[in-house]
């Protein structure tokens, strides 16, 4: 085994743990709720979004040949569902979180189906795409209130261990991406990395600590 198989191995190792712990992080989120005996107070989009991803993440391993990606949103699958599954038991809107599961099921249901019927030759790229369409939105999003986080000098979107989490991920995986020559998975590391490192550049600007800081100075 050459030097460069290490490499390639211990970038794969890599970015498969860094993923993993990302998925564990939701853990002090439990403790949380478990504490307050209530999760009505934690967004339920959280731990449904995470679900959808690793179903999606995972059936584009499949379909691309990528093992740790398939082992590490496997993985994923049985995480955030121990994670809803706590979250349902102590909510107080049982009705909703089951409505929105089968929701978000039925979506995950439909991609899952297209990439069983669709062409072998059409679907290696076509899901994919729809599936970095989907990765892309959820990361960028808080960067469409962009004008209220100058106006109001706060940034309120993804805080700030999420961020770098996500960029030294981003990192990991673009690496694992260039080893394998995958140009799929090197595009959605590429952009996702430029989409974390933006919304961590207006954290740093507008931090909503400052903001808390300048209150408490001002009541003493």
């Amino acid at each position: 085994m050459d030097m460069y198989e290490v490499y390639v191995k211990a970038v794969s190792f890599s970015a498969g743990c860094a993923s993993t712990a990302m998925m564990l992080t939701p853990l002090l989120v439990c403790k949380d709720i478990v504490k307050k005996k209530t999760s009505d107070h934690v967004n339920l989009s959280t731990f449904v979004g995470a679900l959808f991803r690793s179903s999606l993440f995972c059936r584009q391993g499949y379909i691309l040949n990528l093992q740790t990606m398939m082992l590490v949103h496997g993985m994923g699958l049985l995480i955030n569902t121990f994670y809803l599954a706590l979250y349902w038991y102590y909510s107080n809107k049982k009705t909703n979180v089951i409505t929105t599961v089968f929701k978000t099921a039925l979506l995950s249901s439909v991609f899952q189906t297209y990439s069983f019927i669709e062409s072998p030759d059409l679907v290696v790229t076509r899901f994919p795409i729809m599936v970095s369409i989907i990765h892309l939105s959820l990361i960028g999003w808080p960067l469409l209130s962009i004008r209220d986080t100058m106006r109001t000098k706060k940034w309120s979107g993804h805080p700030k261990p999420i961020l770098i989490n996500s960029i030294v991920l981003c990192i990991l995986w673009l690496l694992y991406s260039i080893n394998i020559g995958n140009t799929i998975i090197f595009t959605q590391c590429s952009v996702a990395l430029i989409l974390s490192s933006t919304q961590l550049g207006l954290w740093t600007i507008y931090p909503a600590e400052k903001i808390q800081r300048n209150k408490m100075d001002k009541h003493e």
